[in-house]
C-alpha cells in the first residue's frame, strides 16, 4: 500500500513539475517576446538560443525543487506527528496487555500494529527465548531503525535547502553570461535596455533559489527537533514497557539454577598447618 502511494505521489509531482515548467518557460518567452518587439526597430539583442535553453532549464529545475519542498513538508505534517508515530492509545492497550499477562495477544498486537512503540516491542518479542539481553538489543535494533527511516523522510529537505542557493547561483551567472553577451553584441554600446534583460534574468534566480532554499531549511529545522522529541519519547516508553516483561530477579535466580542443574558448592573448612599445634580435632 505503502508503495502505490509513493508512486502515485511521483506521478503528481512530476506532472505538476511538467506543468509548472511549462508555464514558467511560456511566460518568460511572452516577456523576452514583449521586450523584443518593443525595441524590434532599434536592433534589440536577442538572447543566445544555448543561454536560453539554460535558463529555461534552470527554472524548471527550481520550480520542480519548490514543489517537492513544499510536497515533503505537507508530507511532515501528516505523519511526522506523535498521534502517529507513537498513540496514546496504542501504548496504553500494550502496557494493559502486559498487566494482564496475554502474551499471545501482545504478540499479535505489536506485528499487526505499525506504530512505532508496537515495531521496537515486537523486535524485542522475537528474541524473548534468547533471554532480556537479547530482547532489549532487538529493541535497540529496531529503535535505531525506526528513527533513521523518520528522519530519512525529511532529508530531502535539508537537500533541496543546499542545492536551491547553487541551483540560483547557476541561474546568475547566466544572466550575467547574457548581459556581457549582449554588451559584446553591440560592440560595446549596448543599451540599458539590452544589459537589464541579463541582469534582471540573473537578479530573478537568485531570488528563486533563496525562495526555495529558506523555507526548506526552516521546515527541516522545526520537523528534525519535533522528531527528536518525539521519537525520544517513543524509546523512552518503549524501553519502560519491555521492562515490564522482565522477570523478577528471583525467578530469574531460580530458572538458571534449574538449568545449570548443579548444586551451588559449599565453602571449604580451612586447616592450618601441621606443625603449628593448633590442628583441628578430628582432622
Amino acid at each position: 500500500m505503502f508503495s502505490r502511494y509513493s508512486h502515485s505521489r511521483f506521478r503528481i509531482m512530476l506532472l505538476a513539475l511538467l506543468f509548472g515548467g511549462t508555464l514558467l518557460a511560456l511566460g518568460r518567452t511572452a516577456m523576452a517576446q514583449g521586450a523584443g518587439g518593443g525595441g524590434a526597430t532599434t536592433g534589440t539583442y536577442n538572447p543566445n538560443p544555448i543561454l536560453w535553453g539554460l535558463d529555461i532549464t534552470v527554472i524548471v529545475v527550481l520550480a520542480g525543487a519548490s514543489l517537492a519542498s513544499i510536497a515533503l513538508i505537507f508530507d511532515a505534517v501528516i505523519h511526522l506527528r506523535e498521534s502517529k508515530i507513537a498513540p496514546i492509545e496504542t501504548t496504553e492497550h500494550i502496557r494493559s496487555l502486559i498487566d494482564s499477562r496475554q502474551l499471545k495477544e501482545l504478540i499479535d498486537f505489536t506485528a499487526a500494529d505499525q506504530s512505532f512503540v508496537s515495531k521496537a516491542m515486537q523486535a524485542g518479542i522475537r528474541r524473548a527465548h534468547l533471554g532480556y539481553g537479547a530482547m532489549r538489543e532487538g529493541l535497540e535494533s529496531a529503535v535505531s531503525e525506526n528513527t533513521a527511516n523518520l528522519f530519512r523522510r525529511i532529508e530531502m529537505l535539508n537537500v533541496i535547502g543546499n542545492i536551491g542557493p547553487l541551483i540560483g547561483l547557476l541561474g546568475t551567472v547566466l544572466g550575467m553570461i547574457e548581459a556581457f553577451d549582449a554588451l559584446h553584441h553591440a560592440g560595446g554600446q549596448a543599451k540599458v535596455s539590452d544589459l537589464s534583460v541579463g541582469i534582471a534574468t540573473a537578479l530573478w534566480h537568485t531570488f528563486g533559489g533563496l525562495a526555495v532554499a529558506i523555507p526548506s531549511l526552516i521546515a527541516f529545522g522545526y520537523f528534525r527537533m519535533r522528531l527528536d522529541k518525539i521519537v525520544s519519547r517513543a524509546s523512552v516508553l518503549s524501553e519502560e514497557l519491555l521492562e515490564s516483561l522482565r522477570p523478577a530477579d528471583k525467578a530469574a535466580a531460580t530458572a538458571a539454577a534449574s538449568e545449570s542443574g548443579k548444586p551451588m558448592a559449599r565453602p571449604v573448612p580451612r586447616r592450618t598447618s601441621a606443625g603449628s599445634g593448633d590442628t583441628a580435632a578430628g582432622v
